[in-house]
């Protein structure tokens, strides 16, 4: 390099907001998109811009491209890629700065070392009017070949026809559309309507090769579209919602009724017509892929107006919380029946499959947005105990009503139409389903582990070891709080079924927790062994609770049940001691056992009632024991003699009223007579005349 640029050394410039270079681009880039120049400077505070910009200036080879593009909210950005969007553009303009040469840019940079311009917002119908508009009438142009080879001229005019082929097709495909690129090149158009082409003998065989190219370039994107099924994503392992479904069908439709509108085209029909005057092998290809068109098109009509129904309900489960969709999902499964009913195409087990796992798929992922995993064991127990309920209730409602769909599909076609039952088993549609509920049973049973545990910060043991007991469950409480205390730490998705994190912190919680059942095993045999009565064992029970329930707990404890039966077996001996020193008494001094404070026969009748309160109690407290059975020959001889103490004391409070009903009538009519107030002969003092037979 020449000039004043040789003595200035870049490197030797300084920061880049110094640097002229940088200072010039920053211009031209503030016009161009039409922003302060301030913007420029703030998109240099990022050090990643900063060495994009450093290397681009001073060691970037030819050919390197920088793009500066404007966000959403107006700041700038440097990239060496340039990301389309599927609508092919992006929310603004932007420029693209091209390296002409290797080496230093100058200051100012030189026309033959930088290129720079304007990216539309739509940047691939940019490229595309720039092949069309420029480069094909520049390159395939016969006059701007005149001292070309014809060889070099010819491979040109191919490079450049398959380049506008390649953009046309891409811009189809980000817009969703197959579109048909047509073989010949502008300046043989005119020859395809030509009466000369409908002659064998006349046709240029290279525009016939150009046709059959086509077709064969043609076939294989026909075919990518016709070979593409709506469970692809199922296969590829992810959880696609049914709206995916619904909108593979509808593109699918659109998309075929494109590529059949292009096939119907005159331009097309001509060319087949061609093939079919020189007996082309292309020819049947091209009418058997013509008619796979149709009658694809054909299928996806009906799918796309048979599932449309299903879109609103769909929609509305999207919108509504999770335990209010079970009216939802009665109505979308009746309207799942009723496509499998009337479609024609749709009506076979690999679609309705993929659609129930669709739908599958959305219910987990509502009810992971209602249970929100991140916070479910995290926040209250109870609360989040609650929402997984509802979480099992829905998806038994779910499976509830599929089979009862599933049983009675006939109702669903037309009399004399032969019906296809769902003849799959049920572990197709609800595989996935399956695994989500048994990590949604595992969430469940930690949470129910935290509220069988939380009893033990208030538990409290009464007998001669009360106070060392209680310092002990207090002490395993807070040993319990530490080690789940690393759930509620964790950042991850405990109801994400791919989750391997969460399944190990489980593993090794349950290990820990056995040990923790183990000795509240003992320490329940301990208080057991140190309760006073039968009332008090029962206490003991009811203080541990669900906790019984918990397998180690169950099998340090279940030794303990037989003695249960014996301490009720001695409880009621010391009643039946209590009744027959009673009727002794009876016996000997011709009066009954009275309550204290209360008249004869009602004295007598209470203290009847409390002693068979005092057995009837514990009786009860068995029935409500389901680990704690009474059909063992012990537990038999046990209810037999519970059974015969009632009958005495029934028997004996009736005797005490039969005798009282007996005499009350004469006794009462006799004092009836007298006076209710009376004075005293010798005190002369006013008495209550109320004789002590009538209480």
């Amino acid at each position: 390099m020449g000039g004043k640029a040789e003595d200035q050394d870049p490197d030797q410039e300084g920061s880049l907001e110094a640097n002229p270079r940088a200072t010039l681009l920053g211009e031209r880039v503030a016009r161009s998109l039409r922003v302060e120049p301030e913007r420029w400077a703030r998109c240099l505070e990022s050090p990643e811009a900063r060495l994009l910009l450093s290397a681009f200036l001073d060691t970037e080879p030819a050919g390197r491209l920088l793009f500066v593009t404007q966000g959403a909210t107006g700041q700038l950005a440097l990239a060496e890629e340039l990301v389309l969007a599927p609508t092919a553009g992006r929310a603004s303009k932007g420029v693209f700065l091209l390296r002409l040469a290797s080496g230093p840019l100058r200051s100012p940079p030189d026309p033959r070392q930088l290129l720079y311009g304007d990216l539309s917002v739509a940047t691939l119908d940019q490229v595309a009017t720039l092949v069309e508009e420029v480069m094909m009438r520049l390159l395939v142009n016969q006059r701007n070949h005149h001292n070309w080879p014809n060889v070099v001229s010819q491979d040109i005019i191919n490079h450049v026809c398959c380049l506008k082929r390649s953009v046309f097709v891409m811009v189809g495909q980000i817009r969703g559309k197959t579109l048909l690129s047509l073989p010949i090149e502008p300046e043989r158009e005119r020859y395809i309507n030509s009466d000369n082409e409908k002659n064998a003998e006349l046709v240029d065989k290279s525009i016939i090769h150009a046709i059959e190219s086509s077709v064969i370039e043609w076939t294989h994107q026909i075919q990518n579209v016709l070979k593409r099924q709506s469970s692809e994503l199922l296969l590829q392992g992810k959880d696609p919602h049914p709206k995916v479904e619904l909108d593979f069908w509808k593109n699918r439709y659109e998309d075929l009724q494109c590529i059949y509108s292009q096939l119907k085209a005159k331009r097309i029909l001509t060319m087949l017509e061609l093939l079919e005057k020189v007996q082309s092998t292309y020819f049947p290809a091209f009418k058997s892929i013509f008619s796979d068109v149709e009658a694809a098109l054909i299928e996806a009509q009906d799918i796309n107006m048979h599932l449309k129904p299903l879109q609103r309900p769909l929609e509305e489960i999207e919108n509504v919380e999770f335990n209010e969709v079970k009216p939802l999902l009665n109505c979308i499964l009746h309207i799942v029946c009723l496509i499998w009913g009337t479609s024609k195409y749709y009506c076979a087990p690999a679609r309705i499959i993929v659609l129930l796992q669709e739908i599958c798929n959305l219910l987990i992922q509502q009810a992971k947005n209602f249970l929100s995993p991140e916070d479910l064991l995290k926040g209250e127990t109870e609360e989040s105990l609650n929402k997984v309920q509802k979480a099992f209730n829905v998806f038994d409602y779910f499976k509830q009503i599929f089979e009862e769909r599933r049983e009675h599909l006939n109702n669903y076609f037309q009399p004399g139409q032969e019906v296809k039952q769902w003849d799959f088993p049920p572990v197709m549609v609800f595989a996935q389903l399956n695994n989500f509920l048994e990590r949604l049973h595992v969430v469940h049973d930690l949470l129910m582990t935290v509220l069988d545990i939380e009893k033990l910060e208030k538990l409290e043991f009464s007998g001669i070891k009360g106070k060392a007991l209680s310092q002990q469950v207090l002490s395993m409480h807070e040993e319990f709080q530490e080690m789940y205390k690393v759930f509620s730490e964790r950042t991850y998705d405990c109801l994400d079924v791919a989750n391997t994190e969460f399944e190990n912190d489980v593993c090794d919680f349950k290990s820990k927790m056995e040990d923790i059942d183990r000795r509240l095993g003992t320490l329940f045999g301990l208080a057991f062994d140190d309760a006073a009565s039968v009332e008090h064992a029962f206490k003991l029970i009811d203080i541990f609770g669900s906790l019984l329930d918990r397998p180690m707990i169950a099998a340090e404890a279940y030794d303990k049940y037989n003695l249960l039966i014996t301490m009720f077996d001695k409880d009621l001996d010391d009643a039946k001691l209590i009744y027959l020193k009673c009727i002794e008494e009876v016996t000997d001094t011709g009066y009954s056992p009275v309550h204290k404070n209360m008249p004869l026969v009602a004295g007598g009748v209470q203290w009847a009632q409390e002693l068979k309160h005092r057995i009837s109690i514990p009786f009860s407290n068995f029935r409500h024991l389901s680990y704690c059975s009474l059909d063992s020959t012990e537990g038999k001889k046990v209810v037999q003699k519970y059974e015969d103490l009632i009958q005495l004391l029934d028997r004996y409070q009736e005797k005490l009223y039969e005798e009282w009903f007996q005499t009350v009538s004469v006794k009462a009519q006799y004092n009836l007579t007298q006076p209710l107030i009376q004075r005293d002969p010798e005190s002369k003092l006013i008495t209550v005349n109320f004789d002590p037979q009538v209480r």
